[in-house]
């Protein structure tokens, strides 16, 4: 799963990396939890945009989010099939940019956890995502969730699942607001990243509090 993440990166950088026409004035984030607004980017009538949304899925019938469940990923294996997200599986993916996210390890006696930082060799992760729009108590509200698949050899050592993370030469035909044939879209989406683009370490259990905030959040501990 994806619970936590970081995204440091400049938006000038997200512009030229995206190719998008419009990004949200962002500042270095370390420690991004589900039901805050998040960078996602997604494809328009004049091309890629950034903008924010509420992380955490509200299908478009709801109406009283308080009753919802916390729809912050979705499994990429029922994507198809499920109501609340098969609407916009076919006409409404998106990108979720990122730095790196953290992952927490069960220890040998099952009493605690140990965070780690993964990140990219590479640049920014491009976490595969959905969006949707919900207007509540008159409110409109654009959320998203990010998808997630089976772990890579990587990852196993700490989780079985992760979040799906698409190479850029993937980036057109999973945001192409087109209905894509099913089979194509999982193509994409059944395939975790290679682990020899990524690197983790552990970090300090001070990320588990979601007020802390800072860059010392990524930085290796001893183990």
């Amino acid at each position: 799963m994806c619970g936590r993440f970081a995204l440091a990166y400049p938006r000038a950088n997200l512009i030229k990396w995206y190719h998008a026409l419009t990004m949200p004035e962002i500042e270095p984030r370390y420690n991004i939890a589900p039901s805050t607004d998040i960078v996602v980017i997604r494809d328009s009538v004049t091309g890629r945009e950034g903008l924010m949304m509420h992380w955490g899925l509200i299908p478009p019938w709801s109406k009283d989010t308080k009753k919802l469940p916390l729809l912050l990923n979705a499994r990429a294996e029922s994507l198809a099939t499920k109501p609340t997200f098969k609407h916009a599986f076919r006409r409404q993916r998106c990108l979720i940019p990122a730095s790196g996210f953290y992952e927490w390890k069960q220890s040998s006696d099952s009493k605690s956890k140990k965070p780690f930082y993964i990140s990219s060799k590479d640049g920014p992760l491009s976490f595969a995502g959905l969006w949707e729009t919900a207007t509540v108590d008159k409110v409109i509200i654009n959320s998203c969730t990010i998808i997630t698949t089976n772990s890579n050899e990587l990852m196993r050592t700490i989780h079985d699942r992760m979040p799906v993370i698409l190479p850029p030469q993937a980036w057109d035909t999973w945001l192409t607001p087109s209905q894509l044939p099913d089979d194509i879209l999982m193509s994409i989406l059944m395939k975790p990243l290679a682990p020899e683009h990524m690197q983790l370490w552990a970090v300090s259990p001070a990320v588990g509090r979601i007020s802390n905030q800072g860059e010392q959040l990524i930085q290796p501990v001893n183990e």
